[in-house]
């Protein structure tokens, strides 16, 4: 019996060490904390092409996520998560993404947080730079599938995977409506030259300026979060939030500019959520890639309490200064079905789009794409 209390005080003690429940599996110490959690979201897709016949069909892993985070005494917090993308996805050529023994895993997020007042927080390391409220949204709390493709559209050109950049970011509230962010980051670094006719041209790399983030935001009502860096893509009416937005974000002579709106207002029991988000991109001649274009991203969608089912529409559009089959007129409509199982936690989505390229001399097909995602998520 004496082994068998010795058993019973390690258990009680490692439950107390380890508690799981709804709030995930924590460390906790009188000085620290550490925390863990998971993401899965795996998705079927069906795509058709704007200039090749058939459909494309896909039955993948869209994001797989390990979190860490936590706080070290009453100042320092830190946040870390790798990701799968697109794990067992076709790529151009046949060959399925992330498979083999190489693999996929990435660093997606990895920051430190020094805490000057609850309201007043300093990032330091790999976070997303802040532009648009769809660009700040959390991928565990979209509304419907997945980001625009529109959203992070300078990520190629600036290096970075997914609006991600190396840098700093100071973000607060003020006066209880404002929600201010504003980041420096390392962006694209210029080549080495040398060598040039006129020697001013000469360089090392590196040499370039930094990349330089900001992004204000209004709410009319309740603040969004005073503690979380992300925004949701839906609260379920859990607060009254009308706000309004706007970020630019630029280094040498590409510079982007974003406008956006957000409701998320309860209904009795139910709840509706209506966001727009518009982009105006131009590379210049810092990402010639990234040509002179507007986008638009919006969605609205009405949850029914007693079933917790959410019918959505969509709707966004590309409208480039020159259209090519590159970079085509654009629009794509279409809406869904969201089944919050169990919030953000646990959910089921179903989404149908309309797509529909135009390009002066050239014929390009109008397509459909059909996404049915489940997501998995603790922490």
């Amino acid at each position: 019996m004496r082994g068998f209390h010795r058993y019973l005080a390690l258990g009680a003690g490692l439950a107390a060490a380890f508690p799981l429940g709804a709030q995930g599996l924590a460390i906790t110490t009188p000085q620290a904390s550490m925390k863990f959690g998971v993401l899965f979201q795996p998705q079927y897709e069906a795509i058709g092409n704007q200039t090749l016949d058939g459909t494309t069909q896909n039955l993948y892993m869209r994001r797989m996520r390990l979190y860490i985070l936590g706080n070290v005494g009453d100042k320092w917090e830190y946040w870390i998560d790798t990701d799968s993308p697109n794990m067992g996805k076709a790529n151009a050529d046949g060959t399925r993404n992330g498979m083999g023994p190489n693999g996929n895993l990435i660093l997606q997020d990895a920051y430190i947080t020094y805490k000057f007042t609850p309201n007043l927080k300093l990032d330091a390391g790999l976070t997303l730079m802040p532009l648009a409220h769809h660009n700040f949204q959390g991928a565990t709390s979209l509304l419907g599938v997945d980001y625009s493709p529109y959203a992070f559209l300078s990520s190629a050109g600036l290096g970075n995977n997914v609006g991600r950049d190396t840098g700093l970011l100071l973000r607060g509230f003020a006066w209880n409506h404002l929600d201010f962010r504003l980041g420096v980051s390392e962006g694209k670094r210029a080549k080495e030259v040398t060598g040039q006719a006129i020697p001013t041209n000469n360089h090392v790399a590196s040499n370039n300026a930094m990349r330089v983030s900001g992004r204000l935001q209004w709410n009319f009502f309740d603040l969004e979060s005073t503690a979380n860096a992300y925004y949701a893509g839906t609260y379920f009416g859990t607060k009254k939030i009308f706000s309004i937005g706007a970020g630019h974000d630029q280094q040498d002579d590409y510079k982007a500019t974003a406008f956006d709106i957000f409701l998320d207002w309860p209904v009795g029991n139910d709840s509706v959520t209506f966001q727009a988000d518009h982009w105006d991109w131009d590379g210049g001649t810092w990402i010639p890639t990234l040509t002179k274009r507007k986008n638009l991203f919006s969605e609205a969608g009405y949850r029914f309490g007693a079933t917790n089912l959410m019918p959505y529409v969509r709707y966004e559009f590309q409208r480039p200064d020159v259209e090519t089959t590159a970079v085509p007129k654009e629009d794509r409509l279409g809406g869904g079905l969201a089944w919050w199982i169990k919030g953000h936690t646990s959910n089921l989505k179903v989404q149908y789009l309309r797509i529909k390229p135009t390009a002066p001399g050239v014929s390009l097909n109008d397509y459909n794409q059909v996404n049915i995602q489940f997501q998995f998520f603790y922490l």
